[in-house]
């Protein structure tokens, strides 16, 4: 009998530390983005709702967080920032549909910005195209922040998706689309138009990443001396 005392104890132990380390595992676990303090109840559960929704569709919740604290900071009052996060989360669903289930977080919310400034559902998804191979989810990501800055510089949004697309589709890299972002600002503050700047830096990049030029004509066949007609 003390055999199975001694055995339901150590049973009752070997349990508590199991719920002990699933505690521990929960509690190590990722949490959720928290949202402002400042909101008040019925936007915040407003917006706790936006992003459930969000999370069922696959669709990352961090963006949408940080959309509430960002109207906070800005002394927006609740219902302007209940607005923002439905519109950014819609913009997100708009994105995974433009750029497919594969996109991940990074390229979503990206792309997400470049739909509200102005870019085509189906320039958005020639651009996942053109960003799949070989440039990879971290150019792609960073070729839409790129062309967000563009559009906002007074870009054109098609010659800046254009411009963009070029790029990637020769297989620029992340650290190509941040330079060009820093040489075209550089090249506003020297005097040039934003949509000048870009054309002649994405033209430059153009040639150095190898792209084949227009085809040579054929030579001309050599003269017959009129001594041998």
């Amino acid at each position: 009998m003390r055999l199975t005392i001694r055995s339901a104890r150590g049973a009752l132990l070997a349990l508590g530390m199991l719920c002990a380390g699933a505690r521990l595992t929960v509690a190590q676990s990722p949490a959720e983005p928290a949202l402002p303090a400042r909101l008040g109840a019925p936007a915040h559960s407003a917006i706790v709702a936006i992003m459930d929704s969000a999370r069922a569709a696959g669709l990352p919740t961090t963006p949408l967080a940080a959309k509430a604290a960002e109207g906070v900071l800005k002394g927006a009052d609740d219902a302007r920032i209940v607005e923002a996060v439905r519109s950014l989360a819609k913009a997100l669903g708009d994105a995974r549909a433009a750029l497919g289930p594969a996109a991940d977080a990074s390229v979503l919310d990206a792309g997400a910005s470049a739909l509200r400034a102005g870019v085509t559902p189906a320039a958005l998804h020639s651009l996942g195209e053109a960003g799949a191979a070989p440039s990879g989810p971290a150019a792609l990501a960073t070729a839409l922040v790129t062309l967000v800055d563009f559009v906002a510089k007074g870009v054109p949004p098609a010659l800046a998706s254009q411009s963009i697309e070029q790029l990637l589709r020769l297989g620029a890299p992340e650290s190509r689309f941040e330079t060009l972002r820093n040489e075209v600002e550089a090249d506003i503050r020297d005097g040039q138009s934003p949509e000048a700047a870009v054309t002649s830096r994405v033209k430059t990049n153009v040639q150095q990443l190898g792209a084949p030029g227009p085809p040579h004509p054929p030579p001309s066949p050599p003269s017959v001396p009129e001594s041998t007609r």
